[in-house]
């Protein structure tokens, strides 16, 4: 008689979420190599030692690149220390024992990482408005740019939540190694 074996949620996820891993790890190293290429063409013609044909295509090209890959790499970092707890996390949940105090530290983290990614999107939208007013780029099909602030509640909930839901653990954790040094 064959065994049927189920398929938790937490393995369907924990699956996901190293998928994820590996394609952050990827995508951080492509656009690693971006960013680098993009900042040197932009020194090399900056330094005036560009051949013209690179130079018009640096044009192009480097004028928001150079403004936003770099956020861009920060983005995939703090994506990619959000998915490492989690991983972490589910690591201690397959293994039966998920309230440790460390998932606690891990929730704090990944509150802090989506308010840095937060923040990191502001930046990232204010400083491209910043390059195509300082640059007069037009925007295509005569569409007028407007930048308006997006502030977005839900992620800033999701932090505050978080945060109460790190004590909460920190708190539990705490309750259960005292109850188990109880006789």
């Amino acid at each position: 008689m064959a065994q049927t074996r189920r398929i938790s949620l937490v393995a369907i996820l924990k699956w996901a979420l190293d998928i994820a891993w590996y394609v952050l790890w990827a995508l951080l190293v492509v656009s690693a190599i971006g960013t680098a290429l993009s900042l040197g063409l932009t020194a090399l013609s900056f330094l005036g030692i560009a051949p013209d044909t690179l130079q018009q295509g640096l044009e192009r090209l480097s004028r928001y690149h150079v403004i936003v890959l770099p956020l861009f790499v920060l983005e995939i970092i703090v994506l990619m220390i959000i998915t490492d707890r989690l991983r972490r996390m589910f690591a201690t949940l397959i293994a039966g024992d998920p309230f440790v105090p460390e998932n606690a530290g891990h929730l704090r983290v990944i509150a802090v990482a989506i308010g840095l990614y937060q923040l990191v999107a502001y930046a990232a939208q204010g400083l491209l408005a910043m390059a195509f007013t300082m640059f007069g780029q037009p925007v295509e099909g005569g569409v007028e740019l407007s930048v308006e602030f997006d502030l977005n509640l839900a992620a800033w909930f999701a932090v505050i939540a978080l945060l109460v839901l790190s004590e909460v653990f920190r708190e539990g954790a705490r309750m259960r190694q005292e109850q188990k040094l109880t006789i």
